[in-house]
């Protein structure tokens, strides 16, 4: 199971606005806290300049240039949550969490283990907050697809590591693991998921059929 940062391929991708908007807001969030992986991707904003202006000109219309100068002189949208909530709120979140994650309409089979649904999910990937109560942890799993986490606050391990705020981790279907909450603090992740998880314990056998 990698961790840490977003692997190379992928913060060239949100380079290149090529991100769905689900994995796309979480690399945003993971960039806020990792001074690293946002260099990296100003390197390869520069590099893709760079091949743009290789690049023989096209012809613009008198009318797509007019409509590109109108909307460079509009004034912004203000942003009603861009100066509220808790500072661990990562900016490209708090249109969905205004306040903090106490607001968040969390829900799930207990309280030691619950999640919520991020408006953010899309055809290819379900966007979802995960929090795991101090000391608890998730059942026994694996993942029938790719699963990339952020971790938000607090911190978990699993056999593989000790992961805290602001690391990015990737699990797929050869990861097995049942990760638990340090007993210090709740702990909150960020999901995005192309499939649901398999639960491999007994009881979780049994409840794989209502996962999605």
């Amino acid at each position: 199971m990698a961790n840490y940062h977003p692997a190379d391929e992928l913060l060239m991708q949100f380079a290149a606005g090529q991100l769905t908007n689900a994995l796309g807001v979480m690399v945003a969030c993971h960039l806020e806290s990792c001074p690293h992986c946002a260099h990296q991707v100003k390197v390869y904003n520069h590099l893709g300049g760079e091949l743009l202006a290789e690049q023989s000109e096209a012809p613009v219309s008198a009318e797509l240039l007019e409509h590109a100068w109108a909307k460079a002189q509009a004034p912004a949208a203000a942003n009603p949550f861009a100066n509220v909530g808790d500072v661990r709120v990562p900016r490209p979140l708090r249109r969905f969490v205004p306040g903090y994650y106490d607001d968040v309409p969390w829900g799930g089979f207990s309280k030691s283990i619950q999640q919520w649904d991020l408006p953010i999910s899309d055809s290819q990937y379900t966007a979802r907050f995960y929090k795991i109560a101090a000391g608890k942890e998730l059942p026994e799993h694996t993942h029938k697809g790719n699963e990339f986490t952020l971790v938000m606050t607090g911190s978990f391990s699993d056999k593989s590591g000790d992961y805290h705020a602001g690391d990015f981790i990737l699990a797929d279907e050869q990861t097995r693991h049942q990760p638990r909450a340090h007993m210090s603090e709740d702990c909150i992740c960020f999901a995005v998921m192309d499939a649901p998880l398999k639960l491999t314990g007994f009881f979780g056998r049994m409840l794989n059929p209502f996962l999605r």
